[in-house]
């Protein structure tokens, strides 16, 4: 079966390799930030399934810590790291090409200096970085926590910046990424915004649709592009207006399209809804994914995947109707301790044949792309993490504790 990609990154009619092989590059059209595309999936991907910390490692670089996942294009790896940096390294050989310190500071306006610059990240939260930044190719987008929006050329040169002072909406701080939607840069910070790339213009704000931790999915409902936030608000994406809200809820994770009209949110209950002509939503199916959920839904094939943050894996059937039992229900991927917290933050991920999830304490399963998700290998770098690995080519980068991996042959 075809795997069914997603309208914020590839569109209709247009011909492109396929997100993960060696000849995918980052365009405006086809953006390279949160998840790849935003689905979680690099099919073209030819990576290794072992690897630990003396094998498979073609080079690690220290680049500090943070919950946010690596983004490549053809030559750079590009990471956000605590509590304001931006790092751009060689894909080749891990060399660190420029640093960028993004600061409240550098904001011209004063009133918006100052408040920026009061913000504290909840203690035991996300921190400032937690968001993954965002490239077209020619420019990085980067979101942090304290409001700071802001575009640099992968020459290392700031482009512009901007600050956003918004009440924040949760309690361990903000984690939502920036993606690229019909040409518009889109930052939830609290509230929606829409900015033009080039400038950093305000093109439009939705203060209804308040953020959560996830980031917002794009899609199309018939013609019309759309935003849907993971607290359910749908978005019309050329102005702004609000069509509809609370079809659905994700606490922590971001909502994905599974086909026409159709979006999956992944949480303990896990749905997928049907919008209409008129963004009315019906509720196709849903089941039940017991426990907190921090990593993003997958869609492979006529599954979907989710992984709880006590590392059990569900997953459902997408042509389901009504109230379903889960095809896997509650597979166990990691050992964990009694009382130990969550085990597992990042997002299940598809790369090539194969299921990749890391967990906090540098484990990562590898599992057969199948419904069976069979075990495929084990495999433990030093550090923990709660990112998601990116893939290109042969090559997988990783972060793990303060450090990036791009494991290979």
């Amino acid at each position: 079966m075809m795997f069914v990609t997603s309208p914020t990154s590839w569109s209709a009619g247009i011909e492109s390799p396929r997100l993960g092989s060696a000849d995918s590059r980052p365009t405006l059209q086809h953006p390279f930030g949160w998840r790849g595309d935003g689905s979680g999936r690099f099919p073209g991907a030819t990576p290794v399934t072992e690897w630990s910390a003396t094998k498979n490692v073609r080079w690690s670089t220290v680049v500090g810590r943070s919950f946010s996942s690596p983004i490549v294009t053809d030559k750079f790896v590009i990471v956000t790291s605590e509590p304001d940096l931006l790092i751009c390294l060689d894909r080749a050989d891990g060399t660190v090409w420029w640093k960028v310190q993004i600061k409240a500071a550098d904001l011209t306006d004063e009133n918006t200096r100052t408040a920026l610059e009061k913000y504290e990240a909840p203690r035991d939260g996300s921190g400032l970085a937690a968001a993954t930044p965002l490239t077209d190719g020619k420019s990085v987008y980067a979101a942090f926590a304290n409001g700071i929006v802001c575009a640099v050329g992968l020459d290392g040169k700031r482009q512009w910046t901007i600050g956003i002072v918004a009440d924040p909406t949760t309690g361990y701080g903000r984690s939502s990424s920036p993606i690229m939607v019909a040409g518009k840069l889109i930052a939830h910070v609290s509230n929606l915004y829409a900015l033009d790339p080039a400038t950093g213009r305000q093109l439009w704000v939705n203060t209804e649709a308040k953020s959560s931790y996830g980031t917002p999915a794009g899609m199309k409902v018939g013609e019309v592009e759309v935003l849907i936030t993971p607290n359910g608000d749908v978005v019309r994406v050329t102005d702004g207006k609000s069509l509809n809200s609370e079809i659905g809820r994700a606490i922590h994770s971001s909502p994905i399209p599974v086909g026409e009209g159709h979006v999956c949110f992944g949480d303990a209950t896990v749905s997928t809804l049907r919008l209409n002509a008129a963004f009315k939503e019906t509720e196709v199916w849903s089941g039940m994914a017991p426990g907190e959920v921090f990593g993003s839904p997958l869609l492979l094939d006529d599954t979907v995947f989710v992984v709880t943050g006590a590392g059990e894996l569900f997953a459902f059937d997408v042509r389901g109707k009504g109230a379903q039992e889960p095809l896997l229900n509650g597979q166990k991927l990691f050992e964990t301790e009694p009382n130990a917290g969550p085990i597992a933050y990042a997002s299940l991920t598809l790369a090539g044949r194969n299921l990749f999830l890391t967990s906090n304490k540098g484990e990562t399963v590898v599992l057969e792309a199948t419904r069976k998700a069979q075990l495929v290998s084990r495999n433990q770098l030093p550090g923990g993490t709660g990112s998601s690995p990116v893939f290109s080519g042969n090559d997988m980068f990783l972060r793990a504790g303060d450090r990036i991996y791009c494991i290979g042959k």
